[in-house]
């Protein structure tokens, strides 16, 4: 498979939404892009890599489009979910309740019992949390799975802002100086059933991810040893997610296939083969799945430098911004039809974004062919993490998206109205 949207499939894609009248040039100044065939060869990938009976949820907060949760759904994945505001999405989009997780480190008792009233399968971030838990299913009766949510201290990938398994960690339970608290709570409470275990991001290389992993698996064969005059052992391991695309495009990134067979060996040396796997790929699937078009408003020529403007900043493109050193887009141009722009001679260009700060800067000294107002950049592999952090300020309106599968094209969400933002603010 291919991991990136072909460019030809970009300027097809572009020049028919001009054309049909699906892209208004003089409002649509950026416009997100997501391709429903590239999910569906990740999904595929992803199921063939790990064991038939493995749960795969995908990470809503990545990408928490309806439009796009309803082809997960379609695809038989789950939805991991991490507020009460994603949590009701999923259930609004029509995902069955045994295959939502609900993580999160700051659930309420509120939150809590709708989840438990609903079956929900929880995963809990504290032993606090699981005292909660246990006040509530007095006054209720639920069948939800629930987990707890351990740090294995296996260490920071390269991007330690989204690495979650260092020495600290705001998240779960740390296993080095805890083993026997843990294995308290398992004891207490038996309708404990399960660990959770996320290392991290995009920065986690499969090793790190998988010696996170095996740490899980010793402590499960701990505390089914512990359990096991309770007749009883644990039911599921939720490994998170967290292998790393590319969004180098002369770079191959790390095999999944490659991933989930070290899995499935380490279920067989640990004699764990019949545990249930879940998972909660975001990333993977998203992140190569979509891409931005935003029109280039200006471009200010000057001796010292080059800066060209679009409509595409901080407010969509928020890491990229604040942290440009882990983060990394490729950009193409576009003149006004959509055909690809190429020259032998090119130019250095800062590409900034319409917020009025200093940092809304998408990426500095990019080599492009002559940038004129009027054309488009293309930001490649945004379908993740992108517009799902998408920020308030300025009171810029969200952008129109655009999906698409073979060459059926239809506008997913509509750009937002002045009326619309006026409505957040009041």
């Amino acid at each position: 498979m291919d991991h990136f949207i072909n460019p030809d499939r970009i300027t097809e894609t572009f020049a028919y939404c001009l054309k049909s009248g699906l892209i208004k040039p003089d409002d649509d100044t950026s416009i997100v892009f997501y391709d429903f065939d590239q999910l569906k060869q990740k999904t595929k990938l992803l199921k063939q890599a790990f064991p038939e009976n493995t749960l795969h949820t995908s990470a809503v907060k990545a990408n928490p489009l309806i439009k796009v949760l309803e082809k997960v759904k379609d695809f038989n994945l789950g939805a991991e979910v991490a507020s009460e505001g994603e949590l009701r999405l999923v259930i609004k989009t029509g995902f069955s309740n045994d295959n939502i997780v609900f993580d999160s480190p700051a659930k309420t008792f509120q939150e809590l019992e709708f989840a438990l009233r609903n079956n929900i399968r929880i995963n809990s971030d504290s032993f606090m949390e699981l005292d909660r838990i246990s006040k509530i299913k007095e006054t209720l009766s639920s069948n939800s799975k629930i987990g707890l949510r351990i740090n294995p201290q296996v260490g920071y990938g390269s991007i330690e802002a989204t690495s979650v398994a260092g020495e600290y960690s705001k998240f779960g339970i740390p296993l080095k100086n805890h083993l026997n608290e843990i294995l308290d709570y398992f004891l207490k409470y038996n309708w404990l059933s399960g660990i959770h275990m996320h290392i991290g991001s995009q920065g986690c290389n499969a090793d790190l991810l998988i010696n996170g992993f095996e740490l899980g698996l010793k402590l499960i064969k701990e505390i089914n040893q512990s359990i096991k005059n309770q007749d009883r052992k644990l039911e599921f391991i939720d490994i998170g997610g967290g292998l790393p695309v590319s969004y180098h495009h002369n770079l191959t990134p790390p095999d999944i296939k490659d991933y989930g067979n070290r899995i499935k060996n380490m279920f067989g040396l640990y004699e764990l083969g019949n545990m249930q796997l879940i998972t909660e790929f975001g990333r993977f699937l998203h992140a190569n799945s979509g891409f931005i078009l935003s029109k280039v408003e200006y471009a200010k020529h000057y001796n010292e430098s080059n800066t060209i403007i679009i409509h595409s900043g901080a407010d969509i493109l928020l890491r990229e911004c604040l942290n440009p050193g882990n983060w990394f887009h490729e950009f193409s141009v576009l003149n006004k039809e959509g055909k690809v722009k190429k020259s032998i001679n090119t130019k250095k260009y800062h590409i900034a974004g319409p917020l009025c700060f200093a940092n809304d800067i998408v990426a500095r000294n990019v080599e492009l062919p002559q940038v004129d107002e009027g054309d488009y950049i293309v930001i490649h592999d945004t379908g993740a993490y992108t517009f799902g952090m998408w920020s308030k300020y300025l009171s810029r309106p969200f952008p129109k998206v655009i999906g698409f599968d073979n060459s059926n094209y239809k506008i997913i969400r509509n750009r937002e109205s002045f009326d619309e933002i006026i409505k957040f603010w009041t």
